[in-house]
């Protein structure tokens, strides 16, 4: 599972570099110091996402670690005792499971955000890295809608983000297989259950 978590923090590093490239030659690249997707509620991500998230969580430093962790904790408590979510089944089955813990968390900034700062940045989630401006396709189609900030687009040509999705399928899989499953499970979860659970458990 190591080495696999290890291909995929080498897939993230990739997939940040191109896009960087991509914001930068069409002028949409984010404001620095804008946080506006991180402070309005919980996006999904992968279980692949929230493994890697948890286990390079240790290369921040402790202190930093225990507040994110802190915070995590104490929205999951809010969660929770709204019904909108449970420690003893974290997953993410369905769109409507997705859109519920959305518009729930909706008040929320991810727990990692600290004073404007994202204390994780460097293993943050695959949709942290990508969002903002939207990406088009052929015929102006949205392959991904960004957050409405920018006036401009980035065209899929210059960041082809199927040909993302299809590696990270491919290491979602290997990650599957090696806990005993023959096919990718279609789950996600949120962030404070990537930083606070052994999600492991659930593969």
């Amino acid at each position: 599972m190591n080495r696999i978590i290890k291909k995929y923090s080498t897939f993230l590093e990739k997939s940040s570099s191109t896009f960087g490239a991509a914001t930068k030659k069409n002028g949409v690249k984010c404001k620095r110091g804008c946080n506006e997707c991180c402070t309005v509620g919980f996006f999904d991500i992968t279980l692949l996402d929230a493994i890697h998230l948890r286990s390079a969580l240790k290369k921040v430093p402790a202190e930093v670690r225990k507040r994110v962790i802190a915070r995590a904790n104490e929205q999951l408590d809010i969660l929770e005792k709204k019904k909108a979510f449970s420690r003893k089944d974290p997953l993410l089955k369905t769109l409507p499971s997705i859109d519920a813990i959305s518009r729930r968390s909706a008040k929320m900034s991810c727990p990692a955000l600290e004073n404007g700062i994202c204390m994780v940045y460097e293993m943050r989630p695959h949709i942290c890295r990508i969002f903002g401006p939207t990406i088009r396709g052929p015929r102006r189609s949205v392959q991904l809608e960004g957050c409405g900030y920018f006036k401009k687009d980035i065209p899929e040509a210059d960041y082809p983000i199927f040909d993302h999705y299809t590696e990270e399928k491919k290491l979602q899989k290997a990650m599957f297989v090696k806990a005993g499953r023959k096919r990718i499970r279609e789950v996600d979860t949120i962030i404070p259950a990537a930083l606070t659970l052994d999600l492991k458990k659930w593969l």
